[in-house]
């Protein structure tokens, strides 16, 4: 009898330390439908696909460009509920397909755009007024400004400064630091607001974002180059808020 109350008082003591914790996931939730979008460059499928997967009640798909091009416009939004753009796209557009992803973003597809996806369609001004970003791949001329090629280091250790607390995609999130890839003399569009910032040496320092083009919401995040990101729990926080927030302001749209 006595080694049963123990064994009581030991598993309610933990119990309760465990409920003390902020879990990353809501097991409250509803569930997201989650399109991934990838292609044109390598990525780290197993740990980004398990970071997605780990939502509870999370439905992902994925496509891949070029070949799935068509899959993205106008409509999508009725099957999911975020669109996370992770590909490294190089391709021609037809114009077809220019109209199509303009349409998509016109009626408000909430968007990520994570890590690789900023390289995009440096010829389709239209995807860095969405992203509100973009990696230069040479010098050019963008609002009446000549700026310089963009830049990139990896792997370098990278801390992530929350400079905006009260938001709910850092609410609960403390600065922290891992390895990953990091960007430097990148586009930025002045009118974004920016969350999280870094004061690495060789990177610029937004990294993490959101804003909104037209209807569409889109929650912007440099940090994600492979599976030291996507396990950090505090990475995995952000990305998981940023989601939610997305849907919310869908939502309220």
């Amino acid at each position: 009898m006595l080694r049963f109350l123990m064994i009581l008082v030991v598993s309610l003591t933990l119990s309760g330390l465990t409920n003390c914790v902020d879990p990353v996931y809501s097991q409250e939730e509803q569930p997201l439908r989650i399109l991934l979008v990838v292609g044109g460059h390598s990525y780290d499928k197993e740990n980004l696909h398990k970071m997605l997967s780990d939502m509870p009640g999370s439905v992902l798909k994925e496509i891949t460009l070029p070949e799935d091009q068509d899959y993205l416009k106008q409509g999508l939004n009725k099957d999911f509920d975020v669109v996370v753009f992770h590909d490294q796209s190089r391709f021609d557009l037809t114009e077809e397909q220019k109209t199509n992803m303009e349409q998509m973003w016109a009626e408000g597809m909430p968007t990520v755009m994570l890590h690789h996806a900023l390289i995009s369609h440096n010829d389709f001004p239209v995807i860095r007024d969405v992203f509100g970003t973009a990696f230069l791949l040479q010098e050019q001329e963008i609002d009446g400004r000549v700026r310089p090629a963009s830049t990139y280091l990896v792997p370098t250790e990278v801390t992530l400064l929350m400079v905006d607390r009260k938001h709910p995609i850092t609410e609960g999130v403390q600065d922290f630091t891992l390895t990953d890839e990091v960007f430097d003399k990148l586009y930025f569009n002045p009118k974004i607001d920016v969350l999280v910032t870094t004061d690495h040496p060789e990177s610029s320092r937004p990294v993490v974002w959101t804003w909104h083009y037209k209807k569409t919401p889109v929650f912007g995040m440099i940090q994600g180059h492979d599976g030291r990101a996507f396990n950090n729990e505090n990475y995995r926080k952000l990305f998981y808020n940023g989601l939610r927030w997305l849907v919310e302001e869908s939502a309220e749209r």
